[in-house]
């Protein structure tokens, strides 16, 4: 009996170091994730793969807000052409009207229409975006939803928000008479490409704000008698950045307003002169203008590109009610920094408040 005992102590000892030998045994291969433990098999979770990089190759377009130095909400164009390889890229990135903005980095008010040059590294949906010399000048962090990317400039104060939304290009219809005529008891077949292009994917989110695309004449040409492929389409005018104000020049053609002291109200005699540029802007189709704003030496820097901008705003809402449109024309600020007298006298400086307007061919 004294042996019997001994050989259930033994036993008692030993089963519950094989307990847990068992609780960390693989039930299957180690890349099953299937365990065996005193309470059976478990499952074990699966390690958590990272997010594959967003694709923001291309060109977008959008708005951005914020406030001007008078406290005024400003709601304005934005555009960017992207370049991107793997999880990193380069392109130029361009908020219009920043001259007035508060809390704007210097570096971007002075850019003006050009744009910055930018890099910028996306991880999962996340951008983080900086000038290309560093982001003391600018930096900008958004969050790719779709075809949508929402951010704000790190650092703006007030607050400024970015909204851009991917451009896409038009997509051309497939001709009727694109295939040629098989011959008979054969089977026709369409040429690569030839067939109808799935749409696109709706966004995730509502779209933001998009340029209106420019309407587009009927084609005059008759159907290919054989199957060719599709030519790249031609950019529309949404797609095409618009040009920086270096590559404008005056023209005696079009005249220049003024305006009185602290105002940016059209006069009655400056909307005869307005008239008279929007009729031959009207018959210059293929030009493009650039209206600059300008105020006289009093005031602060930052109210006069206020009013500058405000100015050359009045004059451009004056020629889009004349029948010009507005895809045609861009404005600039530039306060007092360039003015075309240099007295401290009235006379001089009421030539020094104005709206000049500059021309370019498309």
């Amino acid at each position: 009996m004294r042996r019997v005992g001994l050989v259930l102590m033994v036993i008692a000892l030993v089963a519950p170091g094989c307990g847990l030998l068992m609780a960390d045994t693989p039930a299957g291969p180690p890349e099953s994730g299937v365990f065996v433990g005193s309470h059976g098999a478990s499952m074990r979770p699966p390690a958590r793969r990272p997010r594959p990089a967003a694709d923001i190759s291309g060109k977008w377009s959008g708005s951005w807000r914020g406030y001007d130095v008078m406290g005024v909400v400003r709601n304005e164009d934005a555009t960017a052409d992207l370049r991107q390889q793997g999880s990193r890229g380069t392109g130029r990135f361009v908020l219009h009207t920043t001259g007035v903005a508060a809390g704007m980095p210097i570096e971007v008010r002075n850019a003006g229409l050009t744009g910055l040059p930018v890099q910028f590294e996306v991880s999962g949906s996340r951008v983080a975006m900086r000038h290309e010399l560093g982001s003391r000048l600018f930096a900008a962090d958004f969050e790719v939803e779709g075809d949508r990317m929402l951010g704000r400039v790190r650092g703006a104060e007030p607050e400024v928000r970015i909204v851009l939304t991917r451009v896409r290009p038009p997509v051309a219809a497939a001709s009727a008479g694109s295939v040629a005529a098989a011959p008979p008891g054969s089977v026709a077949t369409a040429p690569p490409g030839s067939g109808a292009p799935e749409p696109p994917p709706p966004p995730s989110s509502p779209p933001g704000p998009t340029l209106e695309p420019a309407d587009s004449e009927p084609s005059t040409t008759e159907p290919p008698i054989a199957a060719a492929p599709a030519s790249p389409p031609e950019p529309t005018p949404a797609e095409r950045a618009r040009p920086g104000p270096n590559e404008f020049t005056g023209s005696a053609a079009v005249k220049p307003i003024y305006f009185d002291f602290n105002k940016y109200v059209i006069r009655p005699g400056d909307a005869r002169i307005l008239e008279a540029n929007a009729e031959w802007l009207r018959k210059s189709a293929a030009m493009l203008v650039l209206i600059e704003g300008h105020c006289d030496e009093r005031g602060t820097i930052e109210y006069n590109l206020a009013l500058g901008e405000r100015r050359a705003r009045a004059a451009r809402d004056y020629l889009i009610s004349n029948g010009i449109a507005a895809e045609r024309i861009s404005i600039v600020s530039f306060g007092a920094e360039r003015p075309v007298c240099t007295e401290a006298t009235e006379e001089c400086w009421s030539k020094n408040r104005r709206a000049v307007f500059l021309l370019r061919p498309r």
